[in-house]
């Protein structure tokens, strides 16, 4: 579970860093190709976890996606999505890259509209080879559930119910996250309530 939950936090970092405002072809690519590598090394680890050149290759993606590098000539996310969960761990004894498997394609599909949807284009033809022909909206849609069975596929649990948690706090953490975080200068803004419904959405 620590791996599968590791893989989820290491392309989170990266999604961080890719889904922003002002971005360069060159950090793109770097985003774009760490992505896929982790989605195709994660699961050779849990398939194989002596497989020692795909848990090479995944730990040189965490260290990449940790230190930076990514957002250098990039403009900054805000990190939404780690600002929410952080509140879910700080709740709630859950590990934080499952949090973020949970958390992560709910964003993405309470933010998807006419100012973000570009980036869910390039993301869902680049990332995960989308026919470019299709309409943007089902591009974008088809690469958010596709971001979602990723996770799935490595046996994480995908509702905040499956590890123990209901709405009797959500607001609470919504509020939290709200005052604390500063989401609402985010690259797709977030109020109070917003974060309330990716919560909710997340159950």
């Amino acid at each position: 579970m620590q791996t599968a939950a590791g893989c989820a936090d290491a392309m989170n970092h990266v999604m961080e860093q890719y889904f922003t405002g002002e971005t360069t072809l060159l950090n793109d690519g770097f985003c774009e190709s760490m992505l896929k590598s982790l989605m195709v090394n994660g699961p050779k680890c849990l398939a194989n976890p002596e497989d020692y050149t795909a848990r090479a290759e995944m730990m040189l993606c965490c260290t990449y996606g940790c230190n930076d590098i990514l957002s250098l000539g990039n403009s900054d996310s805000g990190w939404p999505c780690h600002s929410i969960e952080h509140a879910l761990s700080a709740y709630y004894d859950i590990t934080h890259g499952v949090g973020l498997a949970i958390v992560t394609p709910r964003w993405m599909r309470h933010i998807l509209n006419e100012h973000t949807i570009d980036r869910f284009v390039k993301y869902g033809i680049n990332v995960f080879g989308i026919d470019v022909s299709l309409p943007k909206q089902e591009i974008a849609e088809r690469a958010i559930e596709a971001t979602y069975q990723f996770f799935e596929s490595m046996d994480i649990p995908m509702h905040l119910r499956e590890v123990g948690i209901d709405e009797s706090r959500l607001a609470e953490m919504a509020h939290h996250v709200a005052v604390n975080e500063g989401l609402d200068e985010a690259w797709a803004p977030l109020s109070e309530s917003d974060i309330l419904q990716i919560l909710v959405d997340s159950l």
